[in-house]
């Protein structure tokens, strides 16, 4: 078979047939029929050559035995030929079984099939059949093979597509270690909140219904709330450390990194594979799972970690194919312009041109006009560089779909944005056509409806940023770009472009999926002629290869230059190997991983240098680890003159309960001596951030807090009050003030301890949770805990007198509630339908 395929691909009249059989398909798509299609004669034929391929090792041999079989198929249909019984030997071959479902009579066709291609299927079949909660499950190839090495208990770093369908093998795997009575632990690291809402309600629905089923925590646990002995942690690496913070028995059976390339990701990714090195030193046994799309040097776990035993399993093979159209604009006056197909690194033949009668003279015009000429009726993404610019095209899309009507689904989004962040955001008012848009700003209950909504039809248009590359779950029929950019002024490319194309083509809907790249010879980058997959450097190695001097001058205080959080946290983290005695098996990694001797040495000897002169115990300033610890002995020093030697005087630095009637005056105070002390800084923007924290922490609506921004800022536009507010609760208070105001009550508790007051340290509330979360009463929190939103927490507590209910004693709270009472949007009745299930 492997030389007969090898034939075949020398054989050029193949090729020049699935070309045509391609540009037919591509024609047909965009309502532009060519007059010479592909025929049925030679349909036929590159059915059989597909059949042929599809045995074939080689993977090109292999997707274009996919994209010929599937597109030639919707092209002849199954009227006269019977091309769906083809597909489905096709698709056999090819190990994808879930693409079976894809279309009906594929479905159907296996018992129209010869007897011997019925037992060939039944023998493949049988190689990739798993179960489930006890029901059967035909998996990929890819997809089998993760699930044998994964229940040998393996540890392995996976790299595959963004369709490849990795997460569902692994929440599989999860429900396969929970199915047994022995307790377990599980921590699943994700990059972002947005992932960690979807990744714990996927969980919930999985093992809803199953006894004894696993408790799902997404908030960090207060370290008198005892750790369920069956559980899975859904969090990002700041919620982990936290929760190895308050709970010194936390030890993990299974270790889930998504987004695993994230290690790469400056400071984030430094304390990423710090918080793993933990989790390991806590449990060396530890099953071990790195997922991630498009990396090449998978090994790189394995080294980062000292582990011998990570194995790696790439895959190349999508479910799915996708279609690169360049997109030129003819006429800017009169609308036209033309449509090529291109394969990455290929030529381009042309599909066809088009004349729409608008302008077309500003990007923004073009995405909007574009899109809504060749992806309407299509679940449509269409990419935008940030927040603004989201918005801007979602209106835009609005007005020009004013012949479409609301439906209920629809109201009840456009309810749920009103009730989540204010009666005036543009959400509200775009969704009711169909059109919203998703950015890292929204609120997680808001950005999961418009999900929802376009998952099942009632939104079509999705206007997206690069939120969606940070493994958002989120695939359309079309993906449309213009010059996109990821941050302001980088070009979108490499493996950030290739994970976006990635979402156009959506498993068991459709076999193709398409990327329209308008005006494509513009752009800064050509993504096309680039590798889909990338090599990555962890962060913590790259400070040492690529800014080896900054670190030195971070770790000398240098304040000549710009304060950089991201060398702080690796001097943290060099610091607390140190104190471990741990520093010269992370340097030797360093090494390893080829790092030249010399800068190690160096950095040796500067961590010697700093530790003669830091009195500040590691153990406290680990917990600060954005933040330089020459900074934190300055505030160290600070508290320490102000605490005097009077148990009175000390108890005065405590900072007051969100819910005290001092506590704006106690945050003011703390924030201007933090951002004093730790950043350098002498404005007023302390008063500002004390407010909206307060306002934050006692949990008071957002739509509350944004209508009090628009009365302070009258003359500004509206949209960009709400924008701003947005930002500034995720990027200055669940972030820039989080980490100020825990350091604040780390280096307090040290103070008490030297002065001999250490029972005062009881009395510092947990502030840092109580940012993260936007709740200071148990309750609320404990709610936000079984996966409730924000908003729809805030109404429940507001209606129950017992304000420190545990998890468990809210779950029962909320089966006796009548939901009907609170007026709350469909929407939010369900998440907590779901949450009791």
């Amino acid at each position: 078979m492997q030389e007969l395929a090898d034939q075949i691909w020398a054989n050029i009249r193949f090729h020049e047939a699935a070309a045509l059989a391609h540009r037919t398909w591509l024609a047909r798509e965009l309502r532009k029929p060519l007059d010479l299609e592909v025929s049925s004669e030679d349909a036929v034929k590159l059915m059989q050559a597909a059949a042929v391929l599809a045995c074939s090792d080689d993977a090109e041999h292999r997707r274009q035995a996919y994209r010929t079989a599937t597109m030639t198929y919707e092209v002849i249909g199954a009227q006269e030929l019977p091309m769906q019984q083809a597909l489905r030997v096709i698709l056999s071959r090819l190990g994808n079984f879930p693409a079976l479902g894809t279309r009906d009579d594929v479905h159907r066709a296996g018992g129209d099939l010869p007897l011997d291609l019925v037992f060939e299927e039944m023998s493949l079949a049988a190689e990739r059949e798993v179960f489930l909660r006890d029901s059967p499950v035909l998996l990929t190839g890819f997809q089998h093979d993760l699930w044998t090495k994964l229940g040998e208990g393996k540890s392995l770093a996976v790299g595959a597509p963004t369709s490849a369908g990795k997460s569902f093998v692994l929440q599989g795997h999860l429900a396969r270690v929970f199915d047994e009575d022995d307790d377990h632990v599980v921590i699943y690291l994700v990059p972002t909140r947005a992932l960690i809402a979807q990744v714990a309600r996927d969980l919930g629905d999985m093992f809803a219904g199953m006894p004894s089923s696993p408790e799902i925590i997404t908030v960090p646990l207060d370290a008198d709330q005892q750790l369920q002995r069956r559980s899975i942690l859904v969090m990002t690496q700041e919620r982990v450390q936290l929760m190895l913070m308050s709970h010194s028995d936390l030890r993990a059976d299974v270790v889930i990194v998504d987004e695993a390339h994230s290690i790469a990701d400056r400071g984030r990714g430094i304390l990423l594979q710090w918080v793993v090195d933990d989790l390991l030193r806590r449990n060396p046994d530890a099953q071990l799972l790195f997922a991630s799309p498009g990396i090449r040097n998978l090994e790189v776990f394995g080294r980062a970690f000292g582990l011998k035993n990570v194995e790696s399993i790439p895959s190349e093979e999508p479910t799915v194919a996708q279609n690169f159209l360049i997109v030129r604009v003819l006429s800017v006056s009169r609308g036209e312009f033309a449509v090529s197909s291109i394969e990455p690194g290929g030529e381009q033949s042309l599909v066809g041109e088009f004349a729409i009668g608008q302008t077309l003279s500003s990007k923004r015009d073009r995405l909007v006009q574009i899109s809504a000429a060749l992806g309407k009726g299509s679940p449509s993404i269409v990419y935008a560089n940030g927040a603004a610019e989201a918005e801007d095209i979602a209106l835009q899309l609005h007005e020009l779909l004013a012949d479409r009507e609301s439906t209920p689904r629809r109201e009840a989004v456009a309810q749920l944005a009103a009730q989540s962040v204010h009666a005036s955001y543009v959400l509200a008012q775009t969704v009711r056509r169909g059109v919203a848009f998703h950015y890292s700003n929204m609120p997680t209950q808001v950005r999961q409806a418009v999900e929802d909504a376009f998952a099942d039809g009632a939104v079509d248009f999705l206007v997206c940023t690069s939120t969606l590359l940070q493994g958002v779950n989120l695939p359309a029929k079309n993906v449309f770009m213009c010059k996109p950019e990821k941050g302001r002024l980088h070009p979108l490319e490499g493996t950030d472009f290739w994970n976006l194309a990635g979402r156009a083509g959506r498993l068991r809907r459709e076999f193709q999926g398409n990327i329209f790249l308008i005006d494509y010879d513009d752009w800064k980058a050509k993504p096309l002629d680039q590798s889909r997959d990338s090599e990555i450097v962890p962060a913590l190695e790259a400070g040492f290869v690529e800014r080896l001097d900054d670190l030195v001058a971070t770790m000398r205080d240098d304040q000549s230059g710009r304060r950089d959080g991201d060398l702080e946290t690796l001097f943290v983290r060099l610091l607390d190997d140190y104190a471990r005695g741990e520093l010269p098996t992370t340097l030797a990694r360093l090494v390893t991983a080829g790092v030249p001797d010399a800068s190690t040495d160096r950095v040796r000897k500067e961590v010697d240098d700093a530790v003669s002169v830091l009195t500040l115990p590691v153990e406290v300033v680990r917990q600060s680890p954005n933040l330089s610890p020459h900074r934190q002995q300055s505030l160290h020093a600070t508290l320490l003159s102000a605490a005097g030697t009077d148990k009175n005087t000390a108890r005065q630095l405590i900072p007051a309960h969100p819910r005290e009637a001092g506590a704006y005056d106690s945050y003011a105070t703390i924030l201007q001596r933090c951002r004093n002390d730790l950043l350098g800084l002498t404005d007023k923007r302390h008063r500002y951030y004390a407010l909206m924290a307060v306002f934050w922490m006692m949990g008071k609506p957002l739509p509350q807090i944004i209508e009090s921004s628009i009365k302070q800022n009258p003359d500004q536009n509206m949209r960009r009050v709400i924008r701003d507010t947005l930002d500034t609760i995720e990027k200055v208070i669940r972030f820039e003030v989080v980490r100020l105001m825990s350091c604040y009550c780390a280096v307090l508790s040290n103070v008490f301890d030297e002065l001999g007051f250490p029972e005062l340290s009881k009395s510092i509330p947990t502030l840092a949770l109580y940012l993260e979360v936007g709740a200071s009463d148990r309750t609320m929190i404990s709610f936000m805990g079984l996966g409730l939103s924000r908003v729809t927490a805030a109404v429940l507590n507001d209606a129950t007198i017992n304000k420190a209910m545990t998890i468990p004693e809210a779950r029962n709270w909320l089966r006796d509630a009548q939901l009907e009472a609170y007026e709350l949007s469909p929407i939010l009745v369900e998440e907590i339908r779901r949450a009791v299930r």
